[in-house]
């Protein structure tokens, strides 16, 4: 049967990504815009993409009879934005208008216990993180099957775009980058994370400038994505761990060219200084325009990380100052003893060289309603259900935009299978905080009981009082009253029922 505009609008109305109303609308637009051509679909689907009422995704997904996985909830998606090892990431809108990425494992994929326990670790350690150069995650669920993560969508480039375009970055903005990646790292490892997995990949550049930033980094912001990798200090032995358990002994995590060589060794071992050693590695190539160590043999690279010592950056770049050439090589250093042992220390170090040059960064913020959505969500969370990140820290609208990181500003609040891996927008303002109720006016607490939930609170209250202090003159001459009432009743009664019988 030959498709018609009609049949495609009955498809858009089943998938319910635009409303009975809107879809009759849209109708009528396109008839009187269209004259005789009103019943051409493919001019109709063009129409649709110019008037920007769907995507070219939505269109796909509904056309392949996938127009049911659109949706995630509250959650709408519009287009395919990546795919990753594990998972898609799509594009969505949330019902208050907040743009969102969702990462979306399709149940092909969680059959593999290793996969699922890796994006359920994921899941449950980036709800925990709220930085603003930490990607921020909203909630994590699972709907029909499929689980997903709801993440700020970020419009950005990624440091190896960057450096494929630039091969190498002046000092002060590779500086300037590294600060604030570091800044991110110490927040993770205020959380006691490991990420595990950092390199120019997992670094995401965003900025408010029309420039590209394959141009300049003015007014830039670095936020530390995808920690699939990452693990919780001290946690691999709790009660369910086992079943999150993603590695077995001697497996490799992370990206060879930028891996501490006590990693390489066991990926477990590894604290916060192998992430440090894997910014050094990007800092080395964003100033050389190569990792440290480059090579094509896997355990010939290995060795080389734990034997070989990197060739210092300041014989490849010209100019470069003593001091960054000490700290990039500290933090390179073999032993992890001999390099920093906290990401705030290297910060130290690299901004007493000179001010930062990338200008004042903005951090982003989600929509007032969507806020307030979310905390909804987490105070009725149900089991299985959506699982919200903790509420999110707000600042009075007041306040003034917060500046670069030189001044170091308050931190801000981060079914059937799919075909393959599927489409990430950024925030708004965060809503003002509830005032807290007034002690003069406390909130009335209402509480259904029940006759015997009354008898048994009372029952349970007295005998409380019992053992701990013992009855007082007034309890005793109550209870007598109460003994002496009782014998005269039965006695009352013993009497009428011998009159009556007699």
């Amino acid at each position: 049967m030959d498709r018609t505009v009609e049949s495609l609008c009955n498809q858009l109305a089943r998938a319910k990504v635009l409303s009975a109303d809107a879809i009759r609308g849209l109708r009528l637009e396109w008839r009187a815009a269209a004259g005789v051509a009103a019943d051409r679909v493919a001019d109709f689907r063009q129409w649709l993409l110019r008037q920007q009422r769907l995507t070219a995704f939505q269109l796909d997904m509904i056309d392949r009879g996938y127009g049911d996985l659109l949706h995630f909830g509250e959650y709408k998606l519009t287009e395919r934005i990546g795919r990753g090892r594990m998972a898609g990431v799509y594009k969505g809108v949330h019902s208050s208008g907040q743009v969102v990425a969702l990462k979306v494992l399709p149940p092909t994929k969680a059959k593999d216990p290793q996969i699922l326990g890796r994006f359920l670790r994921e899941a449950r350690l980036a709800v925990k993180l709220d930085h603003d150069n930490v990607v921020r995650t909203f909630q994590s669920g699972v709907q029909e099957d499929m689980h997903f993560i709801v993440m700020e969508y970020l419009d950005g480039d990624t440091l190896d775009e960057i450096l494929k375009k630039r091969k190498r970055l002046p000092g002060p903005e590779a500086v300037a980058i590294l600060i604030q990646a570091l800044e991110g790292l110490e927040h993770l490892n205020d959380e006691g994370l490991v990420h595990r997995d950092l390199k120019p990949g997992n670094l995401m550049l965003l900025s408010e400038s029309s420039t590209p930033l394959t141009e300049s980094m003015a007014n830039c912001t670095v936020k530390i994505l995808d920690i699939g990798l990452g693990r919780a200090l001290f946690d691999e032995g709790t009660p369910g761990a086992g079943e999150l358990e993603i590695t077995s002994d001697g497996a490799i995590l992370g990206t060879l060219d930028y891996m501490a060589p006590e990693q390489a060794r066991s990926a477990h071992s590894a604290d916060i200084r192998a992430d440090i050693y894997s910014l050094g590695c990007v800092m080395y190539e964003m100033l050389t325009g190569q990792p440290p160590f480059p090579d094509t043999n896997f355990a010939r690279q290995m060795r080389r990380h734990a034997e070989e010592t990197p060739k210092p950056p300041a014989d490849t770049v010209a100019g470069l100052p003593p001091q960054l050439n000490a700290i990039v090589l500290k933090m390179l250093a073999k032993d992890a003893s001999m390099r920093y042992a906290t990401p705030s220390q290297a910060i130290k170090d690299l901004k007493a060289l000179a001010a930062p040059t990338l200008g004042p960064v903005k951090p982003s913020r989600p929509m007032r309603s969507y806020l307030s959505w979310l905390e909804m969500q987490r105070l009725h969370k149900q089991p299985g259900e959506f699982h919200p990140a903790p509420p999110v820290k707000v600042e009075q609208a007041s306040s003034p935009p917060a500046v670069w990181r030189a001044q170091s500003p308050p931190q801000t609040p981060k079914a059937a299978a799919l075909p393959q891996a599927m489409p990430v927008p950024p925030p708004a303002a965060p809503p003002a905080p509830a005032a807290a109720p007034s002690p003069a006016a406390p909130v009335p607490i209402i509480v259904q009981v029940t006759g015997d939930q009354v008898v048994g609170h009372a029952f349970e209250d007295t005998w409380k009082k019992i053992k701990t202090h013992g009855w007082g003159k007034r309890d005793w001459i109550a209870a007598g009253i109460g003994a002496g009432a009782a014998l005269l009743l039965v006695f009352f009664l013993w009497l009428i029922w011998r009159l009556a019988s007699g």
